[in-house]
């Protein structure tokens, strides 16, 4: 028999709860009679035999003749490869957790702004400030903003020396109106805006969070400070609502 078919009849052997339950029993001791392997299951010996044909044929179990009965007893070594596989995939998933730990790591220590404001007014007439591109460009910039996931749009405002003036952006998230979520690239900066909403007492809880910056450097303290003066703005347009 070849090894791939010796390999596939370990794998069948071990993939029943009853086989894997008789290599439990067996691993206990040097061997065991077929009387006695039976009495730990709720089943006859001609079923239990059967299983332990498996066992037998996949290498797993050897067998010898005691006067009238049967012993069994464990042969462990096919069950290295299955040991081998294990390992492979135990060692993929270390390492990808390993890298996926020092992804976050990077992540938290990253410059982030983080603010919050609060404003007198319904949550759903914020969403809409939010949301509504005539509205958005009272408050941020001019844009082609549509809430919908995948949606790609640009803020856009006049340039200057140090700046084209446009902010390329995609939405990831619209949870309304708890939650909008979208890229912000410009400048050779490429982050992540999360808003978040919430209402309580009739007050909504606005919190921004920008996430991606490379260090604090100018564009960091520049959105910090474009955020708030904007927040502003934003008061005077959700008053005119």
């Amino acid at each position: 028999m070849k090894k791939n078919e010796n390999s596939k009849d370990v794998y069948d052997a071990v993939a029943d709860p009853t086989r894997r339950h008789i290599l439990h029993l067996l691993a206990k001791v040097e061997e065991m009679p077929l009387y006695e392997l039976t009495s730990h299951f709720q089943m006859g010996r001609t079923a239990v035999s059967k299983h332990l044909s498996i066992l037998k044929h996949a290498g797993l179990v050897t067998s010898r003749k005691v006067g009238r009965e049967t012993r069994f007893r464990l042969n462990a070594e096919p069950l290295q490869e299955i040991q081998d596989w294990v390992t492979y995939y135990t060692k993929f998933w270390n390492d990808n957790i390993s890298l996926l730990n020092q992804l976050l790591q990077e992540e938290q220590n990253m410059p982030t702004v983080s603010l919050d404001f609060h404003f007198n007014r319904p949550i759903e007439r914020v969403w809409l400030a939010l949301t509504d591109p005539k509205k958005l460009a009272k408050w941020v910039m001019e844009n082609d903003f549509k809430p919908i996931v995948g949606h790609k749009f640009q803020f856009r405002t006049e340039p200057n020396p140090v700046w084209d003036g446009i902010v390329h952006s995609e939405v990831l998230v619209v949870d309304q109106p708890n939650k909008l979520f979208y890229t912000w690239e410009t400048a050779g900066e490429s982050t992540t805006v999360t808003w978040t909403l919430k209402e309580m007492d009739g007050t909504t809880h606005l919190h921004l969070e920008q996430i991606g910056f490379e260090n604090e450097g100018h564009a960091y303290h520049g959105a910090k400070q474009g955020w708030t003066l904007m927040a502003k703005k934003l008061d005077q347009v959700l008053a005119e609502l």
